[in-house]
């Protein structure tokens, strides 16, 4: 039984190495589990680059209309697999684990695998990456970028740029100012550093710092400040969460939506009705989100609607069942709107 696995997992190694005449039509929307960069020559003072990658190509992989695994479920199958999450992986070991992710019903279940590595000599950033396929044997031509670590959110665009072109996904709809990429030697690198620290460190005081960190070396930064206040509101500081929104400098692509959800749901607790509802709108209008569903629900049950409330909190649900907020407004209105006998 070994013997047969080991070969099996040697054919799907061998057939991923080959790229050659590979069909690839395939539905327009995908799902990627994207894995922490490879860095053959780790450097404690550069590790958060390696999961750098990973977020920000997810970043890009989101705006072009794709799903993507989120790093808590990613996490969560490594430590199934007895994996640190900060363990080398090996390419067998990325297949194992989308293997694992792809059985695991709760998850999202990725057809998609994205593994890479970068090198950094002397202020000189070298990435490759490719795309290899979990519902087939297959694998795209890698994928390469080089040049100065000055430029490295322009580097990783066109790197995920060219990912989604080869797995034949539309870009016209690529973020354009996902890290404030376009912007050039303007954006201070050192506070998109601060972001990726803010959004790994497992301490949610620490991620608290770093973000303030981020937002202070960029003033506005929208990435940065949609993640703050999102951890505000969750340890109930919910007017510093509104003064950190207010003070931003543009929608954060990608994630517009839970930005404008997050916005209403503190106009609700304001007794805001219209601001909310105007928030929900927009939301919806930006992408559709277990975020902006729950909001919806909770202006609902402000309008003693409960069957509406439950509909979208339904709909919330088939979007993403792990969202934290869905069991307790489910509960709440159940309370408040009991089934008559």
């Amino acid at each position: 039984m070994k013997r047969s696995r080991a070969l099996s997992l040697a054919l799907f190694l061998g057939l991923c190495l080959k790229t050659g005449d590979v069909g690839w039509a395939a539905p327009s929307v995908h799902t990627y589990l994207i894995l922490p960069f490879e860095d053959p020559s780790p450097d404690g003072s550069r590790d958060w680059l390696q999961e750098a990658m990973a977020l920000t190509l997810a970043d890009y992989f989101i705006g072009a209309g794709q799903k993507v695994v989120s790093r808590e479920d990613r996490l969560a199958a490594m430590d199934e697999m007895d994996l640190p999450a900060d363990a080398p992986i090996t390419l067998a070991t990325s297949l194992r684990l989308g293997k694992q992710i792809r059985s695991d019903g709760d998850t999202t279940v990725p057809d998609r695998l994205v593994v890479g590595k970068f090198s950094l000599d002397n202020g000189q950033l070298s990435m490759s990456a490719r795309v290899l396929r979990l519902d087939a044997n297959a694998a795209q031509p890698g994928k390469e970028e080089s040049g100065s670590l000055r430029d490295l959110l322009k580097l990783q665009k066109s790197l995920a740029h060219d990912l989604l072109k080869s797995d034949s996904v539309p870009v016209a709809n690529l973020a354009s100012h996902a890290d404030n990429s376009d912007v050039g030697s303007s954006f201070p690198l050192v506070a998109y550093e601060s972001y990726i620290r803010g959004l790994i460190d497992p301490a949610p005081a620490k991620q608290v710092t770093f973000l303030r960190k981020a937002i202070q070396q960029s003033p506005g930064y929208p990435k940065a400040s949609y993640q703050l206040a999102r951890l505000l509101a969750r340890a109930g500081k919910r007017p510093e969460a509104e003064s950190v929104l207010k003070s931003i400098s543009a929608e954060p692509d990608p994630y517009a939506a839970e930005y404008y959800a997050l916005w209403g749901s503190l106009d609700l607790d304001a007794g805001r009705l219209s601001e909310a509802e105007e928030k929900a709108r927009r939301s919806l209008l930006a992408r559709e989100t277990a975020e902006g569903h729950v909001l919806l629900a909770r202006i609902a049950r402000a309008h003693a609607d409960p069957a509406k409330a439950l509909e979208e909190l339904q709909r919330a649900e088939s979007l993403d069942p792990d969202n934290p907020d869905i069991v307790p407004a489910r509960r709440l209105i159940q309370k408040e709107f009991p089934p008559r006998s």
